[in-house]
């Protein structure tokens, strides 16, 4: 039994490069005088950051083109 809502079509879907988890923090081994750790913040490169790439277009065998 579907739910409440129904299924609609989306113009993005997640990243495929980094599952969604858009941007990682890596511990760069040095500290602060505080001794927490000076962390990098990366950006994936894919999704620059959002987590998410629009879909692509694709034709059809009768030539319309639809998303994928």
């Amino acid at each position: 039994m579907p739910g409440p809502n129904p299924a609609t079509s989306t113009t993005t879907r997640i990243c495929p490069n980094c599952d969604g988890f858009a941007t990682a923090a890596i511990a760069s081994g040095t500290r602060h005088r505080d001794g927490t750790r000076a962390l990098l913040h990366i950006d994936c490169a894919t999704c620059h950051g959002t987590g998410t790439v629009p879909l692509r277009p694709h034709l059809t065998a009768a030539g319309v083109e639809v998303a994928a």
